[in-house]
């Protein structure tokens, strides 16, 4: 097969490492190619092929042109497309070729209708899929890679939140609940909202015990889990997320905000309301200070049965096999 992933990130995160790692994959067997922005492109593993485009926006005339005439050249089998704006601009292509449209669902979303027009849609959890009028869909769970070289160690330094610096993430609520909390807060990630948290870190005169790090290497997020009292998420949405799987994976303990897959693996008790700085609050009070009396081994256990790469490969090349064998689209 000839596969095509077209994401439209600037960033190299959660979406981006599902594209890496399950395109590394399958070039094993298959020819792959990602087309993606420049800034991000060379993060990409070297096993496939890598191209960069510049969309200029969704409905611009010249960059769906430029995208037409590369999807003509590459001539796929499988275009994958990765979140709302890819899979809106190969809508409007992609009646010229005979590519079948594979869509992912990765985040949340309250508009639906261009995932509805791919032959196949994918969702990281079940919370779409009656809003899906498309008959052809299936939740695909996210997965966490075995650590190469994850060290748990004995030096549990900080708390721990991982993640784009934007809205959805709900970092500012995370700043704020912080205030009562006399601990060590790192946030790796970078992205748009990088100075409007800083400041607010300033503001609340946490520049002692919040820290946001960029600009992480791979390998230097195993070392950041490695001294990781627990991991938080404080999300107003999600479509994962992918990190809570990583550091459970790793034996980290997690509390979260009800959102993504979250509340099939954890138990209500280290679960709080979305975009709510008391409920956050009050779940960050609790779990701090009965840390070392929660138990999560049955959230690990689940993780490692469940949540796996090999499940979800197989998954997605059972799906391009079926499009490509049947009258689909």
């Amino acid at each position: 097969m000839r596969i095509c992933h077209f994401l439209s990130s600037d960033t190299f995160a959660g979406i981006e490492q599902y594209v890496d790692e399950i395109s590394n994959e399958q070039s094993n067997n298959h020819q792959v190619i990602i087309i993606t922005n420049k800034s991000i492109l060379k993060k990409f593993n070297n096993n496939v092929s890598k191209i960069r485009f510049s969309s200029l926006g969704r409905n611009s005339p010249i960059g769906l042109l430029r995208l037409f005439l590369l999807i003509k050249e590459i001539s796929p089998d499988i275009i994958h497309t990765h979140a709302a704006k890819p899979t809106y601009m190969i809508n409007k292509v992609k009646s010229f070729f005979n590519a079948k449209h594979v869509a992912t669902i990765h985040g949340v979303k309250k508009d639906l209708d261009e995932f509805d027009k791919a032959d196949f849609i994918t969702v990281g959890n079940a919370t779409y899929l009656d809003r899906l009028k498309n008959k052809n869909k299936l939740v695909i769970s996210n997965w966490a890679l075995d650590p190469i070289s994850y060290d748990p160690g004995s030096r549990k330094e900080y708390f721990l939140a991982i993640g784009r610096l934007v809205k959805e993430k709900g970092f500012d609520i995370l700043i704020d609940a912080w205030k009562d909390i006399d601990e060590k807060l790192i946030i790796l990630g970078s992205g748009r909202l990088k100075k409007n948290l800083l400041k607010q870190i300033k503001d609340t005169s946490q520049e002692s015990k919040i820290f946001i790090e960029e600009s992480v290497s791979k390998n230097e997020i195993d070392e950041f889990y490695s001294r990781a009292k627990m991991l938080i998420i404080s999300s107003r949405r999600e479509g994962g997320p992918r990190v809570a799987l990583e550091a459970l994976l790793r034996g980290i303990k997690v509390i979260s905000t009800k959102v993504g897959h979250m509340p099939d693996i954890l138990d209500g008790r280290y679960l709080c309301n979305p975009n709510s700085l008391d409920d956050l609050g009050e779940l960050l009070k609790n779990s701090i200070n009965q840390i070392s009396t929660i138990d999560q081994s049955s959230a690990f256990e689940k993780v490692r049965a469940d949540f796996t790469f090999t499940k979800a490969n197989n998954s997605l090349l059972s799906i391009y096999t079926n499009l490509l064998d049947s009258d689909i689209g």
